[in-house]
């Protein structure tokens, strides 16, 4: 008898987390982000709603043991940009600390979602590599991966570039935005892709806005000394918020109405 694809799975969660998660008292400093495409890609490339970034760290809960968060975040374009995460863009709010079961809902894991329960026990494997060994690079913020903007030919034909980093990178390599625009842009199965951050504000031009994959890491780790603020913030054109999420409950619970006591209710009767 085969046994189904989550067994193996929920076998290491065993032998990788709880063992952990005993040991740790203090939250660990890291986040690990990696991702998910919800779709094909194309030449490396994706659209920015299709492709879910997804973190792990770790978040004190109030009044219980820290929790071990996963959860995950599409983009969106927005008139100056792209925006990762928030409220908008988030899919899925996880505790990886909780053991996963098959059809589970909430924050427990989905053992029958294999490609995420796998993703977040490697992630959470590299985040304890790390802490383990300090000589491996850790980056000051989440990279984001590099988004392009898609135009037809026509539309692109006068496309002038813009803004501090395309003045930035016409310095470095010593070109007019002219010829770095000419020099980088690239075609795309009948479209002109550009750098997002160079032609942002071309914005409602655009018939396509792609992520492109083929340089982005798996997963990475990052610096999380200050919690939540090292989970939001800006990189070009591109806003992130990795805390902010639709599932998450910052409301207290409800008070539970006072009882009247006998003698009161006797008082009034």
């Amino acid at each position: 008898m085969i046994a189904p694809p989550h067994v193996p799975l929920i076998k290491q969660w065993r032998r990788q987390v709880p063992r952990r998660r005993r040991d740790i008292q203090h939250r660990r400093p890291l986040g690990v982000l990696g991702y998910l495409t919800n779709g094909p890609t194309l030449d490396g490339m994706i659209e920015v709603e299709k492709l879910v970034l997804v973190v792990l760290y770790d978040e004190p809960v109030h009044g219980g043991p820290l929790c071990l968060r996963l959860a995950g975040f599409s983009g969106k374009p927005v008139p100056w940009g792209v925006c990762w995460g928030g409220r908008a863009g988030s899919k899925f709010f996880k505790d990886l600390r909780l053991q996963p079961a098959p059809q589970a809902q909430g924050r427990r894991m989905n053992a029958d979602d294999t490609e995420l329960l796998q993703l977040g026990l490697q992630l959470e494997r590299q985040l304890q590599r790390h802490l383990r060994n300090r000589w491996l690079p850790v980056n000051r913020q989440p990279e984001l991966p590099p988004v392009w903007v898609g135009f037809r030919r026509p539309d692109a034909r006068d496309i002038q570039g813009d803004g501090p980093e395309l003045a930035a990178a016409c310095r470095q390599r010593r070109k007019s935005p002219k010829q770095l625009l000419a020099s980088t842009k690239r075609d795309y199965h009948g479209l002109v892709l550009y750098p997002l951050e160079w032609v942002s504000h071309r914005w409602k031009q655009a018939v396509a806005v792609l992520a492109d994959l083929e340089r982005f890491p798996k997963w990475q780790v990052f610096s999380l000394k200050e919690f939540p603020a090292e989970l939001q913030g800006y990189r070009g054109a591109a806003q992130y918020d990795f805390f902010t999420s639709r599932f998450r409950s910052d409301r207290k619970p409800p008070r539970r109405p006072r009882q009247r006591s006998r003698l009161a209710t006797t008082a009034t009767a």
